[in-house]
C-alpha cells in the first residue's frame, strides 16, 4: 500500500475571511504551524502543499520554497483534480488529505488514521473522521488511495463534485470503496479549532501561544482552561 504521502490543501483565501492563513502568530504563519505538526508525523519529502494559480496564493508557493516543502499548483476550481495530480506526480499510491484551516492538527491523530488505513491493506479503502463526527472541527483527517481519487475524478459530473476531493467517496458514489469511520470515545464534535473567521484567529492566536505540545488532549485542555473553546458549525 505504500508509499503514503500527505497533501495539505492550501489557499490564501482559506475560511470565510480571506488572508487569515498568512497572518503571523507566535512568529509563524498559520500554515507554518500546521506544517510543523505534519512534519512530526511525515518526512518532508512525503509532504506536498496543494494550492492554485491565483495571485493571492503566491505567498503559499513562496513559503513552501523557504521551508523546503514540495508544492503543487493547480486549478482554482478543481480541488479533486489537484489532489489527484499532485499525488500521482509525486508517486504516492495513497494520501492523507488535510485542509490548511487546521493549524492545530495533532500528529498523533495523523499517525493513528494512517495506521488504520494501512491495516486494511485495501487499495479501495477510505478512512476518515468527517462522516460520523466525534473530533473537533479543525481535526479533519482523511486517508485514501490515489485510485479512489482517480475514480472520483472520472465519475464527477458537477462543480460541487470537484470542490472537495472526497465528496463522492463520503457520499457513497464509488460502489467498490470501503469506507471506514474513525470515532473517538469522547465526543468533541461540538467544538471548533478551525481557522475560518477573524474571531477564530483571535482565539487560535492566543491558543498557539499557550500550548507546549502538539496533542489534541493538551489543546482542548488549555482551550477549556482559558475560555478559548468555540462551538463548531454543523457542516463540512
Amino acid at each position: 500500500m505504500e508509499p503514503v504521502g500527505v497533501l495539505i490543501q492550501a489557499c490564501a483565501s482559506t475560511g470565510t475571511e480571506s488572508g487569515l492563513m498568512q497572518l503571523e502568530v507566535v512568529g509563524k504563519s498559520y500554515l507554518e504551524h500546521q506544517l510543523d505538526r505534519v512534519l512530526v508525523a511525515f518526512n518532508r519529502s512525503d509532504c506536498v502543499v496543494v494550492t492554485t494559480e491565483l495571485k493571492e496564493n503566491r505567498s503559499v508557493i513562496d513559503l513552501c520554497g523557504r521551508r523546503g516543502v514540495q508544492c503543487y499548483v493547480g486549478d482554482r476550481d478543481d480541488a479533486l483534480g489537484n489532489c489527484m495530480r499532485a499525488a500521482r506526480n509525486h508517486g504516492f499510491r495513497s494520501v492523507v488529505i488535510l485542509k490548511s484551516d487546521s493549524p492545530l492538527i495533532d500528529p498523533v491523530l495523523l499517525v493513528h488514521m494512517m495506521s488504520r488505513y494501512l491495516q486494511l491493506a485495501d487499495p479501495q479503502a477510505y478512512v476518515g473522521n468527517r462522516m460520523k463526527r466525534s473530533y473537533p472541527a479543525g481535526m479533519e483527517v482523511e486517508v485514501t488511495s490515489v485510485e479512489n481519487l482517480l475514480e472520483s475524478f472520472l465519475t464527477a459530473s458537477k462543480w460541487t463534485d470537484f470542490a472537495d476531493p472526497t465528496t463522492l467517496i463520503r457520499r457513497g458514489d464509488l460502489p467498490n470503496c470501503r469506507r471506514v469511520d474513525v470515532v473517538q470515545e469522547t465526543d468533541q464534535s461540538d467544538w471548533s479549532l478551525r481557522l475560518d473567521t477573524l474571531a477564530d484567529h483571535q482565539r487560535l492566536s492566543r491558543l498557539l501561544g499557550l500550548v507546549k505540545k502538539y496533542t489534541l488532549h493538551e489543546v482542548m485542555t488549555v482551550a477549556g482552561e482559558h475560555g478559548l473553546l468555540a462551538r463548531a458549525p454543523r457542516s463540512g
